[in-house]
């Protein structure tokens, strides 16, 4: 029956994909058919079992496409399923499903703006006027305060913390635009697959180990120590390779 064939799930519950045609209803089908190819495990099976690093109600809203979920949400759902239960290569996942939720945050910034309507005015009663005369001298500070505020998407902010046990590579300076982390040790990944080749501005290193900088003729350029940072380092030109503890490409 394709995506949309539902089974019983846990507690008597029927699991169905994602509905809709908005971007954040079609990205979270892609979830919900991953998580399908891979099992269909439980939120708490991809958090205890395969090293989901996000909260169970994160996970379960992620797959249900009313909102779309933060980069770190997306990628712990994907990396603990891809990865975790299929087996697939990290780094190549990464950068898959990183163009996919960029394309989706577009999708969902360009959509216009619900149409916003002001409140009825209530009819003032006979003995009121005194109300009247009153909010005429405030001026229109209960129009602002009763006008609805306009929603717009929760999305992952450009500056992203990097968490205690991972290293952090940023595109920008000030950890601006992370778009590489790991929590592996005495692994190597190609920069280009995160669109960091010549561009590793700043740098988190949360691990026990250094990681290591090497050129596309896998010469050695340069060291994060462990436990250090930089919110403001200059790119590292050649730089075609990255290696945590005592990797080489």
């Amino acid at each position: 029956m394709g995506n949309e064939t539902t089974r019983t799930g846990r507690r008597g519950r029927v699991a169905k994909a994602p509905q809709g045609d908005a971007p954040a209803a079609v990205f979270a089908r892609q979830l919900w058919d991953l998580k399908q190819h891979a099992g269909d495990p439980s939120y708490d099976v991809m958090r205890q079992e395969h090293g989901a690093l996000a909260s169970k109600s994160a996970l379960s809203a992620a797959a249900r496409g009313a909102q779309l979920p933060s980069w770190d949400t997306t990628w712990e759902f994907v990396r603990s399923l891809a990865v975790g239960v299929l087996g697939q290569d990290e780094h190549r996942v990464h950068a898959q499903w990183r163009q996919r939720w960029d394309q989706a945050t577009a999708a969902v910034l360009a959509q216009p703006a619900p149409a916003q309507r002001p409140p009825a005015s209530p009819r003032p009663r006979r003995r009121g006027w005194w109300v009247l005369g009153a909010v005429a001298a405030i001026g229109v500070l209960p129009v602002a305060v009763l006008w609805p505020r306009q929603e717009r998407p929760v999305l992952g902010t450009v500056a992203e913390p990097c968490e205690a046990t991972w290293l952090c590579l940023y595109r920008n300076i000030g950890f601006d635009d992370m778009n590489f982390r790991t929590q592996r040790q005495n692994a190597c990944w190609r920069l280009a697959d995160y669109n960091l080749q010549d561009a590793v501005f700043s740098y988190d290193n949360n691990l026990p180990v250094a990681g290591h900088f090497y050129d596309a003729a896998k010469t050695p350029l340069g060291t994060v120590r462990a436990g250090d940072s930089s919110q403001d380092s200059s790119a590292l030109p050649g730089a075609h390779w990255f290696c945590t503890g005592s990797a080489r490409p």
